[in-house]
């Protein structure tokens, strides 16, 4: 009887690394043109009408960048966990192919998302990041330079603690 627990603990140990060294190489692939070092420029006009510039702001602490879109579903459960961050940390959102600047404007009011967005309606933006996957979140420290990068799914409490490492 003990043998059989152990073949399925290590059965089931097995699956576990294979599944985390898969999940790993696909998030790798699709992050693999994302710089590592310093952030690219990114400046533009938030819907709501501010100049946000990504090194001006980064000067006073991390900032996180999300890049994201209306149609994306991951976006629809990570969006408003980067709302939420966006009241304690400074934010600048990328909307990636979403309609006008008053089709966005809409989509956010009517989910309650507030955080600065810039639209990116021909994927410029994105494409400068090296950007491949809707969302894509990086964090950039107070130097510029690139401190953290994930795609897809994550948690509110992963983006705060990585926000608090950086700086």
């Amino acid at each position: 009887m003990a043998v059989n627990v152990k073949r399925t603990l290590w059965g089931l140990c097995k699956f576990a690394l294979l599944a985390i060294l898969v999940v790993s190489a696909v998030a790798y692939y699709q992050q693999r043109d994302i710089p590592r070092d310093m952030a690219p420029a990114l400046a533009g006009r938030s819907l709501q009408g501010d100049v946000l510039d990504l090194q001006q702001l980064a000067k006073q602490g991390p900032v996180l960048v999300y890049f994201w879109a209306t149609w994306c579903g991951y976006c629809r459960a990570v969006s408003p966990a980067i709302s939420d961050l966006a009241r304690d940390h400074q934010v600048i959102a990328v909307a990636l192919q979403s309609g006008s600047d008053a089709e966005l404007a809409d989509y956010l009011s009517s989910h309650s998302l507030q955080f600065p967005t810039i639209s990116d309606p021909s994927g410029f933006l994105s494409r400068a990041w090296g950007v491949r996957v809707t969302p894509s979140i990086v964090i950039v420290d107070s130097d510029g330079r690139v401190a953290w990068v994930t795609s897809g799914a994550t948690s509110k409490w992963g983006l705060r603690l990585r926000l608090a490492l950086t700086d």
